[in-house]
């Protein structure tokens, strides 16, 4: 059993992104991955718990699902905001790992999300994000590994289930 992990948010176990149900699928979120690349970024410690956690077989899921949307808002960020080497580092292990999974958004996806996010104008997510919640219901696949409270709004549950308060 791999041992808590101490973070900003507090101590970490496997169980903050255990699902209630076994899905062996999750959708990993832009701001997560943006932690995961970012070794400066203060929820780091928290997206490293999880692939530790996941490493050491303490969870389910089998597929890290990354879309478009995803990766260009991951990538735009880390080149921004951390370096290139950072942005390049996350572009190489999304093309190089087994254990990302990349899914192309379909046109129909796209349209559903712009007609959403048209409507929902007290929402302040992204665009990204309406289309990532909406290509996650096209995939049935109900978990995002986040730390962006905008997808509380959604019909989808968010990981790790408790927020950086």
């Amino acid at each position: 059993m791999a041992e808590p992990v101490e973070t900003p948010i507090g101590v970490v176990t496997a169980e903050h992104f255990r699902p209630g149900h076994v899905r062996h699928q999750v959708v990993v979120g832009p701001k997560f991955l943006y932690a995961l690349f970012n070794p400066r970024d203060k929820m780091h410690s928290v997206s490293r718990a999880f692939m530790t956690f996941l490493r050491d077989g303490e969870l389910p899921y089998r597929r890290l699902i990354v879309n478009d949307h995803i990766a260009d808002e991951a990538a735009t960020r880390l080149k921004k905001q951390a370096s290139m080497n950072n942005a390049v580092s996350f572009l190489t292990t999304l093309d190089e790992s087994s254990l990302y999974q990349f899914e192309a958004v379909p046109e129909s996806v796209v349209i559903d999300a712009k007609e959403t996010f048209i409507e929902w104008t007290d929402l302040g997510a992204s665009f990204t994000d309406f289309v990532v919640a909406a290509h996650m219901d096209e995939l049935d696949v109900d978990h995002v590994l986040t730390y962006d409270r905008h997808y509380d709004a959604f019909d989808v549950t968010t990981l790790p289930y408790r927020s950086q308060e």
